[in-house]
């Protein structure tokens, strides 16, 4: 019997027999990416653990056999970070269970496997929100997948990444033993997890946007805010396309309206054109499109306060841009005036900027840069796209920013990347370009953190880190994980003994930094 048809028997055992499969049908729904370069890949044995006890036991299996073992929670999987070519793959779901909301010290502890939107709808009933409100890829996606990833998402203006709110959790540590440890505030045995520094150092931030290489997040603790009850929304044209005038307004924002501002967007106009073009019912009078639109919400506890940050925005963006609303594109979009908050508009933020070209998927390449940067790395990427133009795969867009997003201090999210058509045929096409276009976003320093095989990879190759950092890392990641079995791939990390200079990349000079 093969060590794979063993483990699979073990595993059974502890689990049972209908949570697990090695089924052909059950490892081909559990193959695909939400991008065009990654094939279907398979994974040995699926399953569907309940508890930490029995994550536990799986890793102890997985050790005495060898077998990698890659977690996965809601499965969005933009960039390689949930799916495995053989292995098993720990389905985390079954853990959604709301463990503890403590509403006289703001926390709560929950399993990981939660979705957000089962935690958000049990908050919102309690006036309470965790602030930010999970990744772009919505209500369906898991808490340990956005702390896995240090996602972005409504609400990232001003409360941060998801990290960010975490104040600990429960990992699994893929050893022999199956360690399970409690970082933060609970690793004082006798207190509760109330908060994240203290008691010992900030191991907490080991486990979080490892994507799952250094542990299974089987719990997590969260910060909690009362919800705000007086929020507005307002849209902004800039009267010409320009990213320098971009930066110096959110530098603007930020400096005046500081606590005010729940978040900033700014969807680029050419990403406004497209949306109006594929708009059923088109105006009338036909929309002037002249720069980017900048949305604007903000929030306070009070209605007299709100007011006076919307005269403040009106008085910051008078000379550069102009009043805008959607309906403008769209006659059955309401008016900003008109906006009320409700978790489904926070569900939909997101989707009609990250796939503006369907049926076309994106070879998605978000990743953080200072606002002040915004006209260099704008003009590197459209060189770098126009020098490349023929290398792409057919019929591709190629966008620079579908939108951007401030997040705290002075930095944003720049959601962007080239789409292709999900056939067989483009997929080493689609991959090759990924690859090249993340390593000169990583070559002009921009900080990418959705970090599954494609983009952790890419970094790898831009020879990004110093030959001390990757000692360092490898030395962690042994300490923790010493037969290299989990997601194995992420950062070609194959063995403590495997040379990451062997991936190093050159790249042809087409592309001018200065």
């Amino acid at each position: 019997m093969s060590k794979v048809k063993d483990a699979y028997k073990e595993i059974e055992g502890i689990i049972g027999s209908d949570f697990i499969s090695d089924k052909d049908f059950m490892k081909a729904a559990y193959s695909r990416n939400v991008d065009p370069a990654f094939p279907d890949r398979w994974a040995d044995i699926i399953v569907r653990p309940e508890s930490t006890e029995e994550v536990s036991e799986i890793v102890k299996i997985a050790n005495k056999y060898k077998i990698p073992m890659i977690p996965r929670g809601g499965g969005a999987d933009l960039v390689g970070g949930s799916v495995s070519e053989g292995g098993i793959l720990i389905d985390l779901t079954r853990m959604n269970r709301i463990i503890e909301i403590n509403e006289k010290d703001f926390y709560c502890e929950v399993e990981c496997g939660i979705t957000w939107g089962a935690l958000l709808s049990e908050l919102q009933g309690k006036g309470l929100t965790t602030g930010v409100l999970g990744p772009g890829s919505g209500y369906s996606a898991t808490i340990g997948g956005g702390l896995s990833n240090s996602t972005a998402g409504f609400g990232s203006t001003k409360y941060g990444v998801i990290p960010d709110i975490c104040l600990g959790g429960e990992v699994v540590l893929p050893n022999q033993q199956g360690t399970i440890i409690r970082p933060g505030a609970a690793a004082n045995k006798f207190a509760k997890p109330f908060c994240r520094y203290g008691v010992a150092p900030d191991f907490t931030g080991l486990f979080m946007g490892d994507v799952g290489t250094m542990g299974i997040k089987t719990k997590a603790f969260l910060r909690l805010h009362p919800e705000t009850p007086f929020k507005a929304q307002r849209y902004y044209m800039l009267k010409k396309n320009d990213y320098n005038k971009v930066s110096e307004l959110m530098y603007k924002l930020r400096k005046e309206i500081r606590d005010g501002l729940h978040d900033v967007l700014v969807i680029p106009v050419i990403v406004v054109q497209l949306l109006a073009g594929m708009v059923e019912n088109k105006p009338v009078k036909r929309p002037r499109l002249k720069g980017p639109v900048f949305s604007i919400l903000v929030e306070s506890t009070d209605e007299r306060v709100l007011d006076v940050y919307l005269e403040q925005i009106e008085n910051l963006m008078e000379e550069d841009a102009r009043p805008f609303e959607w309906q403008e594109i769209d006659p059955e979009e309401p008016l900003s005036k008109d906006w009320k908050f409700n978790l489904k508009y926070a569900y939909h933020y997101f989707n009609k900027f990250i796939s503006v070209n369907p049926p076309k998927i994106s070879c998605t390449t978000c990743h953080k840069v200072p606002i002040s940067a915004l006209h260099k790395v704008a003009n590197l990427s459209t060189q770098f796209d126009i020098n490349y133009r023929d290398e792409f795969p057919p019929q591709s867009v190629a966008l620079f920013a579908t939108v951007i997003f401030l997040l705290p201090n002075g930095n944003c999210v720049v959601v962007g990347g080239f789409n292709a058509d999900n056939i067989d045929e483009q997929r080493e096409k689609s991959m090759k370009m990924w690859h090249k276009k993340l390593r000169l976003q990583v070559r002009y320093g921009g900080v990418h953190y959705w970090l599954g095989e494609a983009i952790s990879q890419s970094i790898v190759e831009a020879d990004a880190y110093t030959p001390e950092f990757i000692q360092f890392f490898k030395d962690i990641k042994k300490a923790v994980d010493p037969n290299y079995l989990l997601s194995p791939k992420k950062f070609h990390m194959y063995s403590y003994n495997h040379d990451l200079s062997e991936h190093f990349v050159k790249e042809e000079n087409k592309v001018n930094k200065n």
